[in-house]
């Protein structure tokens, strides 16, 4: 065979072995994940400066969603995430972002140059284990005033999914 040809055999292998790490993630129910059936209290860095914890910021029902500036799909869903802040923060939703990036500086920058209106934490290994630690980017959760999850998303969020579990801990 010709060097393009193997060249091309590579790709195809590749491709094929990416897409199939991906349906392995993809495919696994937020059961089989082991996430845990309520949040405990962790304390981390608030991105613009001192320290907060999941029980200063939680609400009637708390959006908690785990990402990162360089994630393109923890990017796409926060127009979906400000929509549901506008229309369930009066009724008590609060948004507590945790931002994977190595630096709290990029967090920052990350969270002023989008505009993102609730806390945003640093990532560090207690808030991380209290969440289950998922290892993939984006997870969403979605935790009731008792602080037990009630719906979780891996991967991108399911909006018709968030909406129905925060309409129905929170009222019509």
């Amino acid at each position: 065979m010709h060097s393009s040809t193997y060249k091309i055999v590579a790709c195809v292998g590749a491709i094929l072995f990416i897409a199939l790490v991906f349906y392995a993630i993809g495919s696994q129910s937020p059961q089989s994940r082991n996430f845990p059936e309520t949040v405990v209290n962790f304390t981390a860095d608030n991105v613009t400066g001192g320290k907060s914890d999941y029980m200063s910021e939680k609400g009637t029902a708390t959006l908690i969603v785990l990402t990162a500036s360089w994630c393109p799909a923890c990017r796409a869903e926060l127009p979906t995430l400000k929509e549901l802040h506008e229309e369930f923060g009066p009724k008590g939703l609060k948004i507590l972002m945790i931002d994977e990036d190595d630096s709290k500086k990029v967090a920052r920058k990350f969270k002023k140059s989008l505009s993102i209106p609730w806390t945003m934490l640093h990532w560090n290994y207690d808030a991380i284990m209290a969440l289950g630690n998922p290892g993939v980017l984006p997870v969403s959760y979605v935790v009731d005033k008792d602080d037990k999850i009630q719906h979780v998303d891996v991967g991108m969020l399911d909006e018709h999914r968030v909406r129905h579990e925060l309409k129905r801990l929170l009222g019509k």
